[in-house]
């Protein structure tokens, strides 16, 4: 199945009606302007799902889940973003184009599709192998049964046996047809070399068979228990890395558990198959693996799909910790809030499992979980003496590097605060030092882009990611990314969603007006201080309107600018009509003809401002990007009301204050930028000034210079008159 092609994807996008998409499961009631229903994602009894049919998108203001109708049906069906789109494309009776592939991309598809058909081909022999064989029962079926799975969680995770013979799986292979080569490619059989003699060989002979399924069910690998006692023999083997098998990608379990993940909101992460299936069985169904392998990026951005909350399982010591600490790191800097459950001593998940009830294994759970930080914290510091300074140091910076990958500042400032407590040391030592290791992530984070990006050129791999990806910011200090850039980049982010690629009238160096793009007003003002987002997300969205400004918006603009001109030409000649028909002075016939002349002009502003709007807002919110659309919902969804500004004309709207706002806002952020810098020159004055008269006079110099822009800001921030958009 090939991806579908942008232009059907956009005929999907403009035929998607929220309301309607959103009333096949859920009862809507008008409410206002807007549709109010039960939420979908969670239990209540008051409606506090609101559909807004005019910007196309839904919101559940308890939850905060909704979107576009690509992301509620991707959210509401677990389903993948090609997926959503070709459920969409089926409601509305609308024709799936694929893109046209090339020859090495069709063989590829014909590849992976053979793949999967050998892989579910291996799935029904081994379950047949399971159930229906002396063997199967005898060994496989007894191990299972010794392990205390029930039958319906043998069949709820498609447990399977591979006979201990050395080529039965490929034997009915080939019966059934299937090319030895995908049955290579796929890890099911190995190949041997002996006395110049090449011989395949089942690679998964005489295992229980654990299968490993995509999130959309489909069979991508295996992993396999020896029933051995041989020591030898690795205990569990695992299907290789294939064109349809990722391991960084693949969570196990996670087919069996996204709904109860998404319904209750948490994921608990553990280690092993039978872990799972153990809390499956047990009642507690929102658990997954990392497949033995450590934790992935791609694996938690599977999981963010469905929740931001993780409750890790994991033994209580030290070690234990240390070596988990890059996937916890990781969990942090994705924006998860990270917790961490101790279960009690000898037990791991399975046997906890197996030896409680499904109410117990609740209770504990919920009794027991603990935040991750406070966890290290304690654990860390536990068997520390008092008196070794120096390995207490050493702690709190595993700890403080931690805290460093949260990026929200109230939350780490609450960290900060918890740590303080809990180790008895200021606060503004582990500020200084927290600030030092954030610098440090920064400019390792910028290497590795570099690095990453010099790989791509040297090997010619140019994808369409890279163009979105927003150009590495300078390293915020700890109160600098959100306390002081944040909501001022957000209004900057909030125009480019609503307004991005609407005209609106600005003065240029000759002090003409012309209609300018609020993206370009935007873009080139940050151009010229070199500044960009920082927030991640919002630079996203930027990256994703200058793609659209650069490339598709300008050809849709004209064509839309056509039709329109278009549909104002007919109307001016119907108005010329009724002038016609009603006569009058030469005086009269020429007002009447200017004030139809004018209607022709404001139809066309009005339409093409009214396009302009809703085609850069459709994308956004349906963009495949995940940080992108989510980000654009957040945008979209009113949660303040702007005050009405009274004109000699009426009441002027947001959009008629646009030329005033938007270069008022770009002025808030160079403030933000300037004041930060002087808190930064203020405290090197302290430090490095102190011993340094002559330092200590560079930087006095440049604090007035800074100072002196900042007064000159703070007189334009101080003029408060708006100029209404003149029509």
């Amino acid at each position: 199945m090939g991806r579908i092609d942008q232009e059907t994807v956009n005929r999907i996008l403009d035929a998607a009606d929220i309301v309607e998409v959103v009333s096949d499961f859920v009862k809507l009631r008008r409410s206002g302007a807007n549709y109010k229903g039960l939420c979908p994602f969670h239990n209540e009894r008051t409606p506090s799902f609101s559909v807004n049919k005019s910007r196309n998108i839904c919101k559940c203001f308890s939850c905060g889940k909704g979107g576009s109708p690509v992301n509620f049906i991707m959210e509401h069906e677990q389903m993948s973003y090609q997926e959503a789109l070709r459920y969409l494309a089926r409601k509305y009776n609308i024709e799936v184009v694929e893109k046209e592939q090339t020859d090495e991309e069709r063989q590829q598809q014909n590849d992976r599709e053979a793949m999967l058909a050998v892989n579910e081909f291996a799935l029904n022999h081994f379950r047949h192998n399971l159930l229906e064989t002396p063997d199967g029962r005898d060994i496989a079926l007894a191990y299972f049964r010794h392990r205390g799975l029930n039958d319906a969680m043998i069949e709820r995770f498609r447990l399977g046996y591979s006979l201990d013979r050395s080529t039965a799986l490929l034997d009915a292979a080939r019966d059934g047809g299937y090319n030895e080569k995908y049955l290579l490619e796929t890890g099911l059989a190995g190949k041997s070399e002996r006395e110049g003699r090449t011989s395949l060989y089942d690679r998964f002979r005489g295992r229980v068979m654990f299968p490993i399924l995509s999130i959309s069910g489909r069979v991508v690998g295996f992993g396999g228990r020896t029933m051995r006692s041989d020591k030898t023999i690795a205990k569990y083997v695992n299907s290789p890395e294939s064109l349809i098998y990722k391991k960084n990608l693949e969570l196990y379990g996670l087919f069996q558990a996204k709904s109860a993940i998404a319904k209750r909101d948490k994921v608990i992460l553990v280690e092993g198959y039978l872990d799972v299936i153990s809390m499956h069985q047990a009642g507690v169904e929102n658990v997954v693996a990392s497949s033995g392998t450590s934790l992935t990026e791609g694996q938690i951005r599977a999981l963010r799909r469905f929740t931001e909350n993780v409750t890790l399982i994991y033994d209580a010591d030290a070690a234990g910790i240390k070596a988990s600490l890059r996937g916890i790191n990781m969990l942090l800097a994705e924006k998860l809030n990270v917790k961490v459950l101790l279960l009690p001593p000898g037990d791991d998940p399975d046997s906890f499992a197996q030896s409680h009830s499904s109410s117990e294994v609740e209770q504990y759970l919920a009794e027991n979980e603990r935040d991750i930080i406070a966890f290290m914290t304690e654990v860390l510091m536990k068997d520390i003496p008092a008196n070794d300074p120096t390995a207490r140091a050493k702690v709190v910076n595993v700890i403080l590097q931690s805290v460093a990958h949260v990026d929200e500042a109230v939350k780490r400032q609450e960290y900060i605060s918890q740590c303080s407590r809990m180790l008895g040391i200021a606060e503004e030592v582990l500020v200084n030092q927290l600030n030092v290791l954030i610098t440090g992530r920064y400019v390792e984070d910028e290497k590795n882009q570099r690095r990453e990006e010099a790989r791509k050129s040297i090997e010619g791999i140019e994808k369409e990611e890279s163009a979105r990806t927003a150009p590495a910011a300078e390293a915020p200090l700890l109160n600098l990314d959100a306390n002081k850039l944040k909501p001022f980049e957000e209004m900057l982010a909030r125009y480019l969603v609503r307004y991005g690629l609407l005209s609106i009238p600005m003065k240029g160096d000759d002090d003409k007006c012309a209609l300018v793009p609020v993206f370009d007003v935007i873009s080139s003002q940050l151009d010229i201080d070199n500044i960009g987002f920082t927030y991640a997300p919002y630079a996203a969205v930027y990256a994703a309107v200058k793609e659209m400004r650069n490339n598709e918006w300008p050809a849709e603009h004209a064509r839309r600018m056509a039709e329109i001109e278009g549909e104002a030409e007919a109307l001016l000649e119907q108005a010329r009509e009724e002038i016609r028909q009603k006569g009058g002075s030469m005086e009269q016939l020429a007002r009447l003809e200017s004030e139809a002349q004018q209607r022709r002009e404001v139809y066309i502003r009005a339409s093409i401002d009214e396009f302009d709007m809703k085609w850069v807002q459709t994308r956004l919110v349906n963009s495949p990007d995940d940080a992108v659309r989510t980000t654009a919902v957040e945008l979209m969804v009113d949660r303040y009301t702007l005050s009405k500004i009274y004109t000699k004309q009426g009441v002027s709207t947001e959009q008629d204050q646009l030329p005033t706002l938007v270069p008022r806002a770009i002025i808030e952020l160079r403030n933000a930028i300037v004041a930060d810098i002087i808190t930064d020159l203020t405290r090197r004055l302290a430090t490095e000034g102190a011993s340094d008269p002559e330092k200590a006079m560079e930087i006095i110099t440049q604090i007035g210079e800074y100072k002196e822009f900042q007064r000159r800001l703070a007189e334009i921030l101080g003029d408060r008159i708006i100029l209404p958009r003149q029509k």
